[in-house]
């Protein structure tokens, strides 16, 4: 007997064939799919639950192969700001408490689980923080709680170390220390050999430096000239992610622009390239840099923005040469959120303009981007980016009975045009109904949105330098551009008070 039959629904596989079942079926039992096929053979089977899907899209579940920790926290408040990234790295390594990152990780967690991705990474912070395993465990306890896949990612921020942090007691004082980067490798030795595989099985845990390579720019390309020589701490910092990695036989994903990979690659030896790599980003990566990842056979992930159009990832030649790419989210913005619908949206408008040319990345290729193949790109293609006997029974169920999705024609084409996370009203993970009818399965979705508005609105209030941005005194009715009477946020006042990126 079957725990759970969905019935006469649409049913895209994802499978190896690519099979659409026009009245199609999926059977789940202890947590698997048991059963993929036509509704009239699914007739002779019992279930412990039946339901009836007519006039849904059934179909795997999202993996979103990068995003943020902490960011839902935050979309409405540093979004109209040059210094975002100062900023928020401030904010995250002096200004949240202990409990922040379960709270904003329910937050998180949830609304993925409305986006229909069931299968999430989780970079903590910015720069990630690594100073104690607190984070990392408070995050997976959220995560699992919501029901909701978690890749815990997390390491060492960018030079020079030592980093300050600042960690609240509960009585809200604030205890600062200067924190080694032996420290943080300790620490990550902590969260990987806990997390992964935790929660049964829905927590992984993956080493997550901040980038690829430590004496380039972190965040931007750099210039041929100034991609010369790794340093000292190049080396030792691949050294040890490739030394715990390799220990608890786990995988590495970091971030990567143009020139990192060039200079990644004179490492022979510990090189953060391979199989069991994924860069995110990837902005201005040279043709060269891009023969690199497909020799290395690099994983590569992408969240397609506007920035795309003046200094991109090279996509389309990666996808031409077979790299593994997959489309993410970056984390819940205000321009966006955890919208895989829109994500592929953006990839098709931006990538082909970017190629001047229509007629690449065709829905069904972006569909793939952001199941199989972001499956593939975190190393769980054997587990979960399709409907296949044997496979984690990720699913979720898509209503068409709306006017976006209406009529039925090139539906592949219909729902990555027109789809928005509003028309997901079932998420299944492992077995487990967690969305129901649109309404999370146990828990208590308006708790968890109150009171991570409760610990924003704390953590604004702790750290002035937010005021600005949080609770800005001007207003722009009527006005075609946004100008500014005042500095908002102050980098060397921000280096007086300990901070550094």
């Amino acid at each position: 007997m079957y725990d759970l039959l969905l019935t006469n629904a649409v049913v895209i596989t994802m499978d190896e064939k690519r099979r659409v079942i026009e009245n199609g079926a999926v059977g789940v039992k202890d947590g698997r799919i048991a059963f993929v096929g036509d509704s009239m053979e699914a007739e002779q089977f019992e279930a412990k639950e039946v339901l009836d899907c007519k006039d849904h899209v059934v179909m795997p579940g999202f993996v979103d192969a990068h995003g943020h920790g902490g960011h839902s926290a935050f979309k409405s408040i540093v979004d109209l700001t040059s210094y975002w990234m100062p900023v928020m790295t401030h904010t995250y390594k002096n200004y949240i408490t202990d409990g922040f990152w379960y709270n904003e990780g329910r937050l998180s967690a949830l609304e993925r689980l409305h986006a229909g991705v069931t299968t999430g990474v989780c970079v903590l912070g910015s720069q990630p923080r690594c100073d104690s395993p607190v984070p990392a465990f408070n995050n997976a306890r959220a995560y699992a709680e919501v029901g909701v896949k978690d890749i815990v990612c997390t390491g060492p921020c960018h030079v020079p170390w030592p980093h300050r942090f600042s960690r609240y007691t509960e009585d809200g004082e604030r205890h600062m220390s200067q924190v080694s980067y032996e420290t943080v490798l300790e620490s990550l030795e902590t969260v990987v050999s806990e997390l992964n595989h935790a929660n049964n099985d829905r927590t992984r845990a993956y080493v997550a430096p901040f980038g690829a390579v430590t004496s380039v720019d972190p965040s931007a390309p750099t210039s041929a000239d100034r991609c010369v020589k790794l340093t000292e701490h190049d080396l030792k910092q691949a050294r040890d992610m490739r030394r715990i990695a390799e220990k608890y036989n786990t995988r590495i994903h970091t971030d990567a622009f143009g020139g990192m990979v060039h200079l990644a690659y004179q490492d022979k030896e510990n090189a953060l390239l391979g199989p069991d790599v994924h860069l995110q980003h990837c902005t201005g990566l040279s043709f060269d840099e891009a023969l690199i990842i497909q020799k290395t056979d690099t994983h590569i992930s992408v969240a397609p923005g506007m920035r795309q159009l003046v200094n991109r990832t090279p996509v389309i030649e990666l996808l031409e040469l077979g790299v593994t790419v997959a489309l993410t989210t970056d984390g819940s913005m205000l321009t966006s959120g955890f919208d895989m619908f829109d994500a592929m949206k953006r990839a098709q408008m931006i990538f082909r303009r970017a190629m001047n040319d229509d007629y690449y990345l065709p829905a069904e290729k972006v569909l793939e981007m952001t199941t199989i193949d972001a499956a593939r790109c975190v190393g769980l293609d054997e587990e979960i980016g399709s409907l296949e006997t044997g496979k984690r029974a990720d699913i979720i169920a898509i209503d068409l009975m709306n006017p976006r999705l209406m009529p039925r024609i090139n539906l592949i084409e219909t729902l990555i045009g027109n789809g928005h996370p509003s028309d997901v009203d079932l998420v299944v993970v492992d077995g487990e109904i967690r969305l129901r009818d649109g309404k999370a399965v146990g828990i208590n979705e308006r708790e968890i949105l109150l009171k991570a508005e409760e610990e924003a609105l704390e953590t604004a209030k702790r750290a002035k330098h937010l005021h600005p941005f949080a609770w800005p005194e001007k207003e722009h009715w009527g006005q075609t551009k946004i100008y500014f009477d005042e500095v908002r946020f102050d980098l060397d006042e921000n280096r007086k008070d300990g901070g550094h990126y």
